[in-house]
């Protein structure tokens, strides 16, 4: 692994290149600056961006009007459905679905046996999410407005911490925090696999034209 990043940050979002990610810095009047990066994953290098950059890579080309809805847009994460709409979910469960026109079209609250999801992956007109407190994974379809599917918790052991989701050619990449691993699903026999084990906390996991990210609780690493 290589180690690419050592500051603590907020946010990590992909890009064509890589990974765009955002640094929250605290002033001595208390204020909160906020400046935001890309690695470039082809040049190895990092670089500053605007934020319109980054609003963009994370909720599509309606970010100038949903971004603004949000007022915090920065701790939730975001998911694009094949028909254009935007779906948000922050750690509370709060969630919203924007059209492709950035126009609001619901809200509300992802929850599973009281406790909230977080995490976004899309699955065509579903998405799948983490329920770290049941730990499980929970899929949700849009146009119902309700889970439909539950992977893990129950009397399960699959998961212990499921924090994240990602989905790449027909899998999940769940980032198990409490057991150092990232598990992956197969959307086709819902399989569960050990797919990386490491000796810290895991939060995050990417992966950009071939290339893996994983955040730690050190750092941003290559694998």
């Amino acid at each position: 692994m290589q180690h690419i990043l050592k500051i603590q940050i907020s946010d990590i979002v992909r890009f064509s290149k890589g990974i765009l990610f955002v640094r929250e810095e605290k002033l001595p009047d208390d204020d909160i600056k906020v400046s935001f990066y890309a690695f470039d994953a082809t040049e190895n290098k990092i670089s500053p961006i605007t934020k319109s950059v980054y609003l963009l890579n994370k909720f599509g080309p309606a970010f100038k009007e949903i971004a603004p809805q949000l007022g915090d847009y920065v701790s939730c994460d975001a998911g694009r459905l094949p028909d254009g709409c935007t779906a948000v979910i922050y750690n509370t469960g709060e969630m919203g679905l924007f059209g492709a026109d950035g126009a609001l079209i619901r809200t509300g609250d992802l929850f599973y046996h009281e406790s909230p999801a977080r995490d976004i992956a899309v699955e065509n007109k579903h998405f799948w999410s983490a329920v770290p407190e049941q730990r499980a994974l929970i899929r949700y379809s849009v146009s119902a407005n309700k889970v439909v599917m539950r992977v893990g918790g129950g009397v399960s052991d699959t998961f212990l911490k499921p924090v994240s989701v990602t989905e790449f050619d027909g899998k999940l990449y769940v980032c198990d925090r409490e057991r150092f691993c990232i598990k992956t699903v197969s959307l086709t026999d819902y399989a569960v696999e050990t797919y990386r084990q490491f000796e810290e906390p895991v939060h995050k996991y990417l992966r950009v034209d071939g290339c893996e990210f994983v955040l730690l609780n050190s750092g941003v690493y290559t694998l």
